[in-house]
């Protein structure tokens, strides 16, 4: 049997080639382009869709003088001495309802009963609650005064001709979407979906519901880094399984650098003699006029990732391993989706959270990125003896713990840096 020697190109130099998560991210992120082609979408289905336009207000909201509760409409100054000793009475002289014209002008003295949402009939400048009130006869009595402006919005009280609706970028979600309603649209102009396929390689991968040989695992990260891509927005047009063949892998590649913003890859990143993808990646970035930016990453776990760029996608090669993969996963190709989706907002978002659990298993050779779970500053870690070896599988953790090479094992109430998933 003949050995075949680890793989080492002439182009890359180890120690210069493996870089810190930030500088990866943003080497990868410069590559990075938003979608093309924005369509247009109903309102009910552009929720979670990025707006590629700025849209203002056309319309003012209110778009009139409004009453903001039921009761009578009238003039403040008409019961500014108005006590439960002294109470003013006042003749109703019409009854307005919503959906209907604003009524005639309301002279001094004078009230109208009203309903919410109903226009102010000219000269109102409050409304007095229902239930403040005595009714007698065709009069309204009233025992204390209220302020102008009182219970009513008066024409663009909310929203002013001309005020910004949506910025391009933005997340659209009900309330947004909600205002434009409320200007009248029935669509709004989004960016596509990012296009993201997965090639999930090793000879000992066997896709679920297929019979598992003797040395073989199915693939968890397929469906894994699928979920997680499909809660990014993300299309998926392939997902695909392939064993450790250099023809088969190069072909499944150039397939999807032909419609994939985003090409991701499990396995075959390390330097054995059968870890295909770094050899590969290689090879495409320079056929297709791109480059390799990073060989690895200083961190655990997710140090053997590598990113690339070519032929207008790009590449990410993540572990083979659920765990190091799914964190290189979160920390790098969340940003790129974000990006690519058309996001204003898609970078690596720190604050500081305080530890409410110890954890102890802490490697002082190497920063360690650890998933765990934030609620508003607090910060909660799953001991290793709970996650069954793979943290990565537990869906409610939304952080990473950033924690430096050489820190102590950290401790209940400890201050830690925090980055959000």
């Amino acid at each position: 049997m003949s050995f075949c020697p680890p793989y080492t190109s002439p182009h890359i130099s180890v120690k210069k080639d493996i870089l810190p998560l930030e500088k990866a991210l943003a080497a990868l992120l410069s590559c990075a382009r938003p979608t093309d082609q924005p369509l247009s979408l109903p309102l009910l289905e552009a929720c979670g869709r990025v707006s590629a336009a700025d849209l203002y207000a056309s319309l003012p909201q209110p778009p009139f003088d409004r009453a903001q509760v039921d009761g009578y409409a009238l003039h403040s100054a008409d019961i500014a001495l108005a006590s439960p000793d002294s109470p003013v009475t006042l003749p109703v002289v019409q009854y307005l309802y919503a959906g209907g014209g604003p009524g005639e002008p309301l002279l001094p003295g004078q009230a109208a009963r009203i309903t919410t949402g109903a226009m102010m009939p000219p000269g109102a400048d409050c409304v007095m609650w229902q239930e403040d009130t005595r009714v007698d006869g065709c009069d309204v009595i009233i025992a204390h005064k209220l302020s102008p402006g009182r219970n009513c919005r008066s024409l663009g009280h909310d929203v002013a001709v001309g005020r910004p609706l949506v910025r391009r970028g933005d997340v659209l979600h009900s309330g947004t979407l909600g205002l434009l309603a409320g200007q009248g649209h029935t669509q709004v102009c989004v960016y596509g979906s990012p296009t993201v396929s997965m090639l999930c390689t090793g000879d000992e991968l066997c896709p679920p519901g297929t019979s598992l040989p003797k040395g073989g695992i199915y693939n968890i990260s397929g469906t894994l880094l699928g979920v997680r891509l499909q809660k990014l927005g993300a299309s998926i047009p392939s997902i695909k399984t392939c064993p450790d063949n250099y023809d088969r892998l190069r072909h499944h590649l150039e397939t999807m650098l032909g419609h994939s913003h985003l090409i991701i890859t499990t396995g075959g990143v390390s330097w054995g003699p059968r870890d295909l993808i770094s050899r590969l990646t290689e090879e495409l970035a320079a056929h297709h006029g791109g480059r390799l930016l990073f060989r690895g990453l200083h961190m655990k776990p997710g140090a053997m990732t590598l990113g690339a760029a070519a032929g207008g996608s790009v590449l990410l090669g993540l572990s083979g391993n659920p765990v190091a993969a799914a964190a290189a996963f979160e920390l790098l190709a969340g940003p790129l989706i974000r990006k690519i989706s058309g996001r204003a907002r898609y970078g690596l978002q720190r604050q500081r959270g305080v530890m409410r659990n110890d954890f102890g298993s802490c490697r002082k050779d190497a920063r360690r990125l650890m998933m765990a779970r934030l609620e508003g500053t607090e910060v909660f870690m799953r001991p290793e003896s709970e996650s069954i070896g793979q943290p990565a599988l537990w869906d409610d953790c939304n952080c990473f713990v950033d924690i430096p090479a050489g820190c102590p094992p950290l401790r209940r109430g400890m201050e830690v840096d925090v980055i959000l998933a």
